[in-house]
């Protein structure tokens, strides 16, 4: 099938042209996890929220040499662009959590495509990249395989992979520190996908106590691509 660009580009292939993706063509599949085999978790972070706390976080893992896979909310980088070369600086993953935050599942098949390419363009604008990785906002459960209209509108905009997430705290709700942490190493096994957010004080004082565990587990950290390519 076709996908048009917009660019008015005459070229012969069928992919947009504005991401690095561009050998992806059909519906996105979706992933919830990697291999259980072998010791590697993903740790993935929803970004937007105050900077502020967003760079006690970078430190906190630059300290210890850990990569994270940062969904980024188009708007917030577009009102934070100094944050894309942040990310990459620090050796993290840049992945696509739409523009604006609204609940994906429940737009038309024309607002997810919207969301989607707004996002991939900034990234793509900030980063020269579009990453490979998308996931819809508004997910509750991260297990559930998105509907056709989310793998197709991934699909169309480049992205070869929704991921999901089978580790989830709901540090979102700010249960506390220790609650966190808890919820994270009592879940976390060879091939997590753990879902954690930016904008939340309490996540960055469980994060020592996480990364702590997850070692003393012999788990390793890698980005969520690095995850499901092993």
């Amino acid at each position: 099938s076709s996908s048009s660009s917009g660019n008015g580009t005459s070229t012969s292939t069928s992919v947009p042209s504005t991401t690095s993706t561009t050998l992806h063509t059909g519906p996105a599949t979706f992933a919830s996890g990697g291999s259980t085999k072998g010791s590697r978790v993903a740790l993935t972070f929803h970004t937007s929220g105050d900077p502020t706390i967003a760079g006690q976080l970078l430190d906190l893992f630059s300290a210890r040499n850990v990569p994270i896979t940062a969904f980024i909310v188009g708007s917030w980088l577009d009102a934070n662009p100094t944050w894309a070369q942040r990310l990459l600086a620090g050796g993290h993953e840049l992945a696509n959590h739409t523009y604006n935050h609204l609940t994906f599942a429940s737009l038309s098949p024309a607002q997810m495509d919207s969301e989607i390419t707004r996002c991939r363009d900034v990234l793509v604008r900030l980063t020269g990249s579009g990453g490979r990785l998308f996931r819809p906002s508004g997910t509750e459960d991260g297990l559930a395989t998105p509907s056709a209209a989310v793998l197709d509108s991934a699909g169309r905009a480049g992205y070869p992979v929704v991921l999901g997430f089978n580790v989830d705290p709901l540090d979102y709700n700010d249960p506390g520190a220790a609650v966190v942490t808890q919820r994270v190493l009592a879940a976390a096994v060879p091939g997590s996908v753990i879902s954690l957010h930016f904008d939340h004080a309490g996540t960055v004082s469980a994060m020592p106590g996480i990364l702590d565990g997850l070692v003393s587990r012999g788990l390793h950290t890698v980005t969520a691509s690095q995850l499901l390519a092993a």
